[in-house]
């Protein structure tokens, strides 16, 4: 709706500076997506520094940006960006990052690094599934500002009218729409605090990724019909709703994933560490309050 944050002429070299939201919420995304995972690398007491964390995060953030790009211009090539210069196929800031295609990215480079640095797979997914629906959720109020990824005219009394030149303008023609990146953003937000409340319970490594999968799968096949920029796949001359086989997909395999590893089960190992570090702990504070009385009674 408002995509810059303001607008800068710089005479002598002749451009004009005008950074945009929707890289602002993505940045903030990354700050609070990188407390999240040195706080839950040191809840679950896994052997990472602060740098190795601090580079998996951006591992996971290029992924996904990696990703949901390719992901947005193969869908859109013969629609939008083989009519572009091609460097428009770069254009990040602009919007066009699909959310499916982020995670795909992050399913195939996540194995390479926990290999690389022998962490548990399962595990870092747990963590990485609260920074990226967090990081959904603040996200979509970039398409907002873009004035992007809404949904049809209506007059229902959440419809928002979007202004001349974005892209919903162009079918809307000052008609109020469904602001269904708001929806999805509110239900990113629910999505996150269902995760976050979980992650307390100590489940085996993995539930919450898994829980993420099928929620966010759930969550986006009951908006896709409130979407205007669908994307298909084309089988045979049939259309299939990419976000609807993807989510299928993800469905699916994450059911797979709880059943066949019985994610519902308490980790045990992890439960172990905590109550042998607080034994540890309860000792320490022990012998310190022993030695202070020893102190006393001497004195």
């Amino acid at each position: 709706m408002y995509p810059y944050i303001f607008s800068v002429d710089i005479p002598w070299f002749y451009i004009t500076l005008e950074p945009r939201f929707y890289g602002l919420f993505y940045a903030i995304s990354l700050l609070i997506g990188t407390r999240i995972v040195l706080s839950e690398i040191a809840r679950r007491r896994i052997k990472l520094n602060e740098d190795e964390a601090m580079n998996m995060t951006m591992l996971l953030f290029f992924a996904g940006l990696i990703g949901g790009r390719a992901y947005e211009v193969i869908f859109e090539w013969t629609n939008y960006y083989g009519f572009q210069p091609f460097w428009k196929v770069f254009a990040v800031w602009e919007g066009g990052l699909a959310i499916h295609g982020a995670i795909l990215g992050g399913i195939i480079a996540y194995p390479i690094y926990c290999r690389v640095k022998k962490l548990s797979l399962a595990a870092m997914l747990d963590i990485s599934a609260m920074c990226m629906i967090l990081g959904q959720a603040i996200g979509r109020w970039g398409n907002f500002t873009n004035g992007e990824t809404a949904g049809p005219v209506t007059d229902f009394w959440t419809g928002i009218v979007f202004p001349a030149g974005t892209a919903v303008d162009r079918y809307a023609h000052g008609a109020p729409v469904h602001p269904t990146m708001i929806y999805e953003s509110l239900g990113n937000f629910l999505i996150f605090i269902l995760l976050w409340k979980l992650r307390l319970k100590n489940f085996r490594p993995g539930m919450l990724g898994a829980v993420y999968l099928l929620s966010y799968s759930v969550l986006r096949s009951l908006l896709t019909p409130l979407r205007m920029d669908n994307q298909y796949f084309v089988i045979a001359d049939t259309k299939i709703l990419a976000a609807y086989a993807i989510s299928l997909l993800l469905v699916g395999a994450a059911l797979f994933w709880i059943f066949k590893q019985k994610l519902w089960l308490p980790d045990k190992v992890l439960n172990e560490k905590i109550v042998v570090e607080n034994a540890i702990l309860a000792k320490g504070a022990k012998n310190v309050k022993g030695a202070k009385g020893a102190k006393i009674k001497k004195g």
